[in-house]
């Protein structure tokens, strides 16, 4: 688990670039658990005129001429190889027992389940299905090479996520949000982050905008005081996700069910939760017939 299994190549030599490390690393950053780090080969075929090798006498280390197209490929390279498709769908086998392999994301806040947030819904190729929901927990979904086992929370936390990176839209509230006591630095902190502060009376401050998802909530203070606490935009968008994805526990039927698979899909990364932790499992139909010890395909014959 360390930072050392990135490797580059330049027209098929190994070069160390730390422009370019620091930009996979950057990529992968909220696709990973804290303290892991991804195992990336990256070659790029550049013109020799792109590239300079001055930067070391033993010519290990290069600069590039235009680094930051090189950076903008690598990010968009990444956020594409990390997306579902119909080819890796059919690909992913998991054999390790349930238990040591889902972990449920708990968080607390209200639920508010809008089927119309959904965009172009219908031009979408949709690969699960839902069928049940496991303790209220898990959705049930069957896809053409098997089932998944989904979890609702992160799953839902990945969706509401990527909309606030898309659209980070603060709103004024009328009456302002009133906050007892905030040292400098989390007043420093909110404003930071675009929120409009001012004091308010003694040890008194008063929010008058905030981010859109948290308008309807009746934690919103306790919202706002999360996000003083540090961090930078993308660290508090994580943190309203996370608070206003569905909870586990919260009982969906299969429009639910299907609408939250569907918006999940569309992400571009669907495989982790913003905090790195994996959203499905994966049972695929070859894992489940060894399993069974069942020596018949499905469909094809009525063998035992």
């Amino acid at each position: 688990h360390r930072p050392d299994w990135v490797r580059v190549a330049i027209n098929g030599r190994m070069v160390k670039s730390a422009e370019l490390e620091q930009t996979i690393l950057s990529a992968f950053h909220k696709t990973l658990p804290r303290d892991r780090y991804p195992i990336c080969f990256l070659h790029l075929a550049i013109s020799p005129d792109q590239i300079n090798w001055n930067r070391n006498p033993a010519k290990t280390e290069i600069y590039l001429n235009e680094i930051t197209y090189w950076q903008e490929q690598i990010i968009q390279g990444i956020n594409q190889a990390l997306r579902i498709s119909s080819v890796n769908l059919k690909e992913t086998v998991h054999t390790t027992r349930v238990s040591k392999l889902l972990k449920a994301a708990e968080a607390k806040g209200g639920y508010n389940f809008n089927p119309n947030n959904s965009n172009e819904r219908d031009n979408t190729q949709h690969f699960l299905k839902a069928v049940a929901q496991v303790s209220n927990t898990y959705i049930v979904a069957e896809h053409p090479g098997g089932m998944w086992l989904v979890e609702q929370h992160i799953a839902h936390e990945r969706v509401l996520y990527e909309q606030l990176c898309e659209n980070w839209q603060l709103i004024s509230v009328e009456p302002p949000i009133i906050l007892y006591q905030l040292s400098p630095a989390q007043v420093s902190q909110l404003q930071r982050i675009g929120l409009d502060i001012e004091p308010f009376g003694e040890q008194l401050w008063a929010v008058r905008n905030l981010p859109a998802m948290l308008q309807q909530r009746e934690d919103c203070a306790e919202a706002i005081l999360e996000l003083s606490l540090g961090g930078d935009l993308q660290t508090a968008q994580v943190a309203i996700a996370c608070r206003s994805a569905i909870r586990n526990g919260t009982p969906m039927n299969l429009q639910q069910m299907q609408t939250l698979l569907d918006d999940w899909q569309r992400t571009r990364n669907p495989s982790t939760c913003p905090h790195g932790r994996p959203i499905y499992l994966s049972l695929e139909e070859s894992a489940l017939a060894r399993f069974f010890r069942r020596n018949w395909v499905i469909g094809k014959s009525h063998g035992i």
